[in-house]
């Protein structure tokens, strides 16, 4: 009877024992071993999120956007240029790279008919002594903007620029035929700043002829007629039964723009041109004009394309 009254005693304490300890140990027994983190998890995900690589023709391999961004800026636009202009550019230049290569699906030519891009290498060369300063300068002018492009009716817009206006920007019908609501002419004022604004260039007749397929004499030249277009822009050239729009005109002698004039001066004939460019979207000149009178980067890019809006790039 001693044992048993003593088994009696004990037995819901050993019971309870038993209990805590199968619900200490039962978790653990099926619990998911614990996931050491990869290498690669450890590694926190770089800058530009989205991955954005840029295909330059004839490169060997791609360029990181904003790597891209830092070599146009280099080639496009002179490194002295007020830093908001600078900044505009950089916007420009990365909303042209992205619209036209689908988010750098294709490549684009590193050429004027796109876009010039010249890689740390030919910095150095070009700038030389003044390599660090310039590089700093455009370098902070692309970071400060990182991501942004611009946006009209949440599409990236076609970003054209030029070097120079004729104190008005051309529209892209008048350029292309093509009318874009946010590339129309506005006011620019960078023919104050420029000093090569209006240059001047001459012809023998033997070059003028040679250049155009004719066989004019002096006074013929003189007869040459131009047509101009709403902002002062050759838009046709004519003698007789011969037509050449202003942009042929323009490519066939060689010309800075197409606002031009014709004159015979002795034996020769001279070509005076004003402003540089084909005068569509943003004047680099008058985004530096801009800049020095106190405007900044936005207001830059809003004066030279028309209810656009600047935006991060996002990744969806």
């Amino acid at each position: 009877m001693k044992n048993i009254n003593s088994m009696r005693k004990w037995t819901p304490h050993i019971l309870i024992s038993c209990f805590i300890l199968v619900l200490f140990i039962m978790p653990l027994l099926f619990r998911s071993p614990v996931k050491e983190p990869t290498e690669e998890e450890n590694v926190s995900l770089p800058e530009n999120k989205c991955g954005i690589m840029i295909k330059v023709a004839d490169t060997d391999s791609p360029i990181e956007l904003e790597e891209y961004v830092v070599g146009v800026v280099a080639a496009e636009m002179p490194a002295n240029f007020h830093k908001e202009a600078l900044k505009a550019q950089a916007i420009a230049a990365r909303t042209y790279v992205l619209k036209s290569t689908n988010f750098g699906q294709s490549e684009i030519a590193p050429t004027v008919a796109r876009q010039v891009y010249y890689d740390q290498t030919v910095r150095q060369k070009n700038w030389q002594s003044s390599f660090e300063e310039n590089e700093r300068k455009i370098r902070e002018a692309v970071e400060s903007t990182k991501g942004e492009v611009i946006f009209y009716n949440e599409e990236l817009i076609t970003a054209m620029f030029h070097s120079m206006s004729n104190g008005m920007t051309e529209s892209s019908k008048n350029y292309s035929g093509s009318d874009l609501p946010y590339l129309q002419p506005v006011a620019s004022t960078d023919f104050q700043y420029a000093d090569n604004y209006e240059v001047t260039k001459t012809f023998t007749l033997n070059e003028w002829n040679e250049k155009l397929g004719g066989n004019w004499t002096l006074n013929q030249v003189k007869q040459f007629k131009l047509a101009r277009n709403d902002t002062g822009r050759v838009e046709t050239v004519s003698i007789q039964s011969e037509v050449w729009t202003g942009r042929e005109f323009r490519t066939l002698l060689d010309l800075r723009s197409t606002d031009f004039q014709i004159a015979v001066q002795g034996e020769t004939i001279v070509v005076t041109t004003e402003g540089f460019g084909h005068g569509v979207g943003m004047s680099q000149y008058g985004a530096d004009a801009m800049g020095k009178q106190g405007s900044n980067a936005h207001e830059i890019i809003q004066h030279y394309y028309k209810n656009t809006k600047i935006e991060k790039i996002s990744c969806s």
